[in-house]
């Protein structure tokens, strides 16, 4: 019998990623994403490798005048494990400055991993949006 994925494994998962997402190279990450992935952001839906690579592409070449931007999780909350997949939820976080000011954004996050075949782990899904606005 094979056992649920440890919670562990998955924060971890999440984080490697984060840090190598941090260097800019598609090929860095190609593998830790599912070839069917389906990421969902603001700009719209990103569905397979290669669309997800020409999203991410995009982001990292940015925009014009912002420095020092970072990104990384927080508040991971890893909602179920099985023998197969997890699900986690977490606070994204980029930081920077652009035109000489600071900026924060934070926003709600949610992935969904498989393990595939050869016992890797590699996203499935992924959501992104920003926080709704106060009523």
């Amino acid at each position: 019998m094979q056992h649920p994925i440890p919670v562990d494994t998955v924060v971890e998962f999440l984080h490697r990623f984060e840090e190598l997402a941090m260097k800019e190279d598609f090929g860095l990450i190609r593998e830790m994403i599912h070839e069917r992935a389906f990421f969902r952001f603001n700009e719209g839906d990103f569905i397979g490798r290669t669309a997800i690579q020409a999203v991410f592409e995009k982001t990292w070449r940015g925009t014009p005048g912002v420095k020092k931007a970072r990104f990384y999780l927080s508040d991971i909350v890893v909602l179920s494990t099985d023998q197969s997949s997890a699900t986690a939820t977490y606070t994204y976080n980029w930081e920077g400055s652009q035109d000489g000011r600071d900026f924060r954004i934070q926003g709600r996050g949610s992935r969904v991993l498989l393990k595939e075949g050869d016992g890797q782990l590699r996203i499935i899904h992924e959501h992104l949006s920003r926080f709704p606005k106060p009523q």
